[in-house]
């Protein structure tokens, strides 16, 4: 309670006694509703101080703007995220694919001009090479369709379907390890084809 609330109070109390006839306050009456007042005060000041309409203005404007900071930071984060995933199955399907054909075209060549023969040890080791690659090529591929499939799951969320919510995570998930197993494939067909040519076996 404000100093000017208390006094336009009392104010009011007097004018209340003089309208209804009383000439003349009592002192342990008038002590009384003063005592009154000064406890409904410190009660108010207990509970906090009462906030003026600027202050609570100004605390809406401050929740608003902390509000609209925080949203465009999530959808930022959000954009952010997609793009980084979609950049790194990009990856993966290029590395793979420039992999697979590096290998097809090296071993066309060398057979071409006669230097390995079909069912030469290295040739067997390029092919398990080449079969790595297309795998990760595959997991690649696949993964940007369940990454497609889980944006659509988590768009027909927002409507409160907590199923599909559900489906778009398991769909992000999926997308992810496919996404690693592409990169995992890329490195293992790497190895063999490292093996197939700086350590071909006898």
């Amino acid at each position: 309670m404000k100093a000017s609330d208390v006094v336009k109070q009392i104010q009011e109390a007097v004018g209340e006694a003089e309208k209804s006839g009383i000439k003349e306050l009592q002192i342990p009456n008038l002590n009384a509703y003063l005592s009154n007042v000064l406890t409904t005060a410190l009660e108010q000041e207990r509970d906090g101080p009462s906030m003026t309409e600027a202050q609570a203005t100004h605390q809406l404007e401050v929740w608003k703007a902390q509000l609209s900071a925080h949203s465009t930071m999530s959808v930022e984060m959000f954009k952010s995220a997609v793009e980084a995933g979609q950049t790194a199955l990009k990856s993966a399907i290029l590395i793979n694919g420039g992999a697979a054909a590096t290998v097809l075209a090296f071993a066309g060549n060398a057979i071409t001009k006669g230097q390995i023969l079909p069912g030469m040890p290295l040739l067997t080791h390029i092919g398990a090479a080449l079969l790595w690659f297309m795998f990760g090529l595959s997991g690649a591929g696949i993964a940007t369709g369940f990454r497609y499939l889980s944006q659509f799951a988590y768009n027909l969320s927002n409507g409160g379907a907590p199923r599909w919510k559900s489906a778009g995570t398991a769909g992000n998930i999926i997308s992810i390890c496919l996404g690693v197993g592409s990169f995992v494939a890329f490195f293992l067909g790497g190895m063999d084809a490292y093996h197939a040519i700086v350590l071909p076996a006898t």
